[in-house]
């Protein structure tokens, strides 16, 4: 990657802090959903505050699908730098509206709906995202397209040890009426700076010789692109939901079984930390997956996924602490697919086609199968009265990535595209 260790150091540190900036973004979000819903939202609705900003929140992926065909687009039209810029200023654009805006009581009905354009300005800009950054980095790793994908995640899980710290210091230092009433906008600072420090990074690779990508020639619907895009949301609904149900843990761990907001924090930033550690042996599974493109540990990955769900929930049944733990146990359990996965979707497009199937593909899987992942699991459960749903709900998507992975695999070996 690049022509020198120091242009390597950079193309990846300006791919993966949009990434870092998503993740930590989703994660405050999350945190301080309560206090966001009491400064942005009116009482006395028929729907609760929190419920409005839970939808709110929910409202960044309705502008997803629509940023990845524009912006997916004009990354194989554009080239994957500029469409990267302009990702970044539009997220941290947001950002800033969620930190500076006056609250409800200030101004009104303008409060909700500022930070409704800033959540739809989010997504947008995270529709193009991830494709756009993840092709600069593969496209700039020739036969190491795994091992150079795999900085997504890591700069993910950083993003979420990072916001929980956060989350953990503020809880510490300011009084709890300070913190509900004012420290989501001292922690959103965090993802501000490090969006403006991501605009400088890639300003600076504008003067790489860094490959670019072909003007599209074909059309925009095609067959094949079709079915990658289909196979790419699959693939992904698996981590989907284990990260979007990871990141409502806390909310729940909180208000429905009384666990104290600080041991929450604490065994958050516990389980990103351990991740972080086995970041090598990431590497090194990505890294196998490059040289060979044995699909046998990442297929062993799903198979465990399939089964540990019902084993974790004969264990918080009795214990409800370990819900805590769910996070972690899946991710590690699921590190064998994990690992390969940025790499293996991306190499499913031709680079002519990537920045827009890519993008496409991902923001489908993460949209139906992680932002809805905490609604479709709360209905079921009152449909059902069955409080396993959520464990049923990974397993099955446990299956539906093992089945996409292995028509995947077969696709890749017969197309082999550049």
């Amino acid at each position: 990657m690049g022509s020198s260790v120091p242009g390597r150091w950079l193309v990846i540190c300006a791919c993966v802090i949009g990434s870092v900036i998503e993740y930590y973004d989703f994660v405050i979000y999350a945190y301080f959903s309560g206090s966001i819903a009491q400064t942005f939202f009116p009482t006395g609705l028929a729907f609760s505050p929190l419920a409005l900003v839970l939808a709110t929140f929910g409202l960044t992926m309705v502008g997803r699908p629509l940023g990845a065909v524009v912006l997916g687009t004009y990354a194989d039209r554009r080239g994957r730098l500029p469409t990267m810029i302009l990702c970044i200023r539009l997220m941290t654009l947001g950002s800033l509206l969620l930190a500076l805006t006056p609250g409800y009581d200030t101004i009104g009905v303008l409060a909700p709906v500022a930070i409704i354009g800033a959540r739809l300005l989010h997504g947008f800009s995270l529709g193009g995202e991830f494709s756009s950054a993840t092709s600069c980095l593969i496209e700039n790793s020739p036969h190491h397209e795994a091992r150079a994908a795999s900085w997504q995640p890591i700069g993910q899980i950083l993003a979420s040890f990072l916001a929980a710290a956060m989350a953990l210091a503020l809880s510490v230092v300011l009084p709890p009426a300070a913190f509900d009433g004012y420290g989501f906008r001292i922690a959103t600072l965090g993802g501000i700076c490090a969006g403006m420090a991501g605009l400088v990074l890639r300003r600076r690779l504008l003067s790489l010789p860094l490959p670019a990508g072909p003007v599209v020639a074909a059309p925009f619907v095609e067959p094949g692109t079709i079915i990658r895009i289909l196979l790419v949301a699959g693939m992904i609904s698996l981590g989907s939901g284990i990260t979007y149900l990871g990141i409502y843990m806390p909310y729940y761990a909180r208000h429905h079984f009384h666990i104290e907001t600080r041991t929450v924090y604490v065994v958050s930033l516990t389980t990103y930390a351990v991740q972080l550690v086995f970041t090598p042996l990431r590497w090194k599974l990505a890294s196998y997956f490059d040289r060979t493109h044995d699909i046998r540990p990442p297929a062993l990955g799903c198979v465990i996924m399939m089964i540990l769900p019902w084993l974790a929930f004969s264990v918080l049944h009795r214990h409800s602490y370990a819900l805590l733990a769910m996070p972690l146990v899946f991710n590690m359990a699921a590190l064998m697919y994990f690992a390969v996965l940025d790499g293996f979707i991306s190499l499913l497009f031709p680079r002519g086609s990537r920045g827009r199937g890519l993008a496409i593909g991902y923001s489908s899987g993460v949209v139906v199968f992680g932002s809805l992942a905490p609604l479709v699991n709360a209905a079921l459960i009152a449909h059902t009265g069955l409080e396993s749903i959520p464990m049923l709900y990974v397993s099955a998507l446990a299956v539906l990535a093992l089945v996409s992975l292995l028509l995947a695999a077969g696709l890749l070996r017969r197309t082999r595209p550049a």
